[in-house]
């Protein structure tokens, strides 16, 4: 037995190392013997919080934004580092990473100077951002990530990437309101079986609006709940009419029904919340309404590696192993 535990403290602990290898957003302080990124000159913004530490703030459409951060070089050799912005996005309070290569609507907005430089060691650079927020912009909270990683094959090993959080508001100008009211929520399946329920949104405002939110199903069969689940944002133009969809991940033989779901989606500021019963049409596999794949906790068999690698990074965290390491994942919501 103590044998056993042994070898599962060093497999978690080899996991640490690589899960600490990976990536890393730090907000100001260079890292000791790799490379490091900071704000330079952060302009005080009483309506951000985190202006020291972050880019960002609230924005109308048409502005524009300019940050410098400074990268340096903090080993005991030449380092090539690229630069980028990379897609991230903020759920239920967690800021989450996407891999590089990612994109969404901010890092489209977002511009920098310089692509990717030479340092030696000891030597630092500015890199130049730009965030122009385009005069047709919808209202909405956004985020991303601009990145600083040793390029590929420089230095070798798993690549450590640092960053600056880029996180911006954009609200509509002076004389304009945005507004968006919920309709009605509906449920369907998809072409692959998978459940989907869907809000239908009304922009009562003067401005496009950008919607997102986070879906939760409570009182189903048996008394189970599921979520939340993330809505696949959809922007609403002017006095239009649209839809919120939110698919439910790895539920073909999820229960008919009927469900209480509850919505709430938001645009920037903006805040509104729905609740109505859902019956979603029976699974075509002819399933018996069990749960299936997604399992009575959500945690059968049919779940992303990536949980149980989540799950080991945490133990090893309990040994002291892993220090702040930011993951992207988007899981199937639990069952209970």
């Amino acid at each position: 037995m103590r044998l056993l535990l042994r070898n599962l403290l060093a497999l978690l602990a080899l996991l640490a190392s690589f899960v600490a290898a990976a990536t890393t957003v730090v907000h100001a302080a260079p890292v000791v013997g790799g490379i490091g990124i900071k704000i330079v000159d952060p302009q005080r913004d009483p309506t951000f919080p985190s202006w020291e530490t972050e880019i960002g703030g609230t924005r109308a459409p048409g502005d524009t934004l300019e940050r410098t951060v400074r990268v340096s070089n903090n080993g005991l050799t030449a380092q090539t580092v690229d630069f980028y912005t990379g897609a991230a996005s903020m759920k239920t309070g967690a800021f989450t990473v996407e891999d590089r290569g990612g994109a969404n609507r901010l890092t489209s907005w977002t511009s920098l100077d310089k692509q990717r430089i030479s340092l030696a060691p000891g030597e630092d650079t500015d890199v130049k951002v730009t965030v122009r927020v385009p005069a047709d912009a919808p209202t909405g909270d956004r985020s991303a990530v601009v990145w600083a990683q040793p390029a590929a094959g420089a230095g070798g090993g798993v690549a450590t990437r640092v960053g600056v959080r880029v996180n911006l508001r954009v609200e509509s100008r002076a004389g304009t309101t945005a507004d968006f009211a919920i309709d009605r929520l509906t449920a369907e399946r998809d072409s692959d079986g998978q459940a989907v329920v869907v809000a239908g949104i009304r922009n009562t405002g003067g401005w496009a609006v950008e919607v997102g939110g986070e879906l939760t199903l409570s009182d189903g069969p048996g008394g189970r709940t599921l979520g939340p689940v993330y809505a696949e944002e959809a922007v609403v133009a002017a006095g239009a009419v649209g839809t919120v969809r939110f698919r439910i991940a790895d539920s073909a033989d999820l229960p008919a029904g009927p469900w209480q779901a509850s919505v709430k989606l938001r645009s920037g500021p903006i805040e509104r919340a729905h609740t109505a019963s859902v019956t979603f049409p029976t699974p075509d596999t002819g399933g018996t309404g069990s749960l299936g794949s997604l399992g009575s906790a959500g945690l059968g068999s049919s779940n992303p590696p990536l949980m149980w690698v989540a799950g080991v990074g945490a133990a090893a965290a309990a040994v002291g192993a892993i220090g702040w390491t930011v993951w992207q994942q988007q899981d199937a919501p639990a069952v209970r």
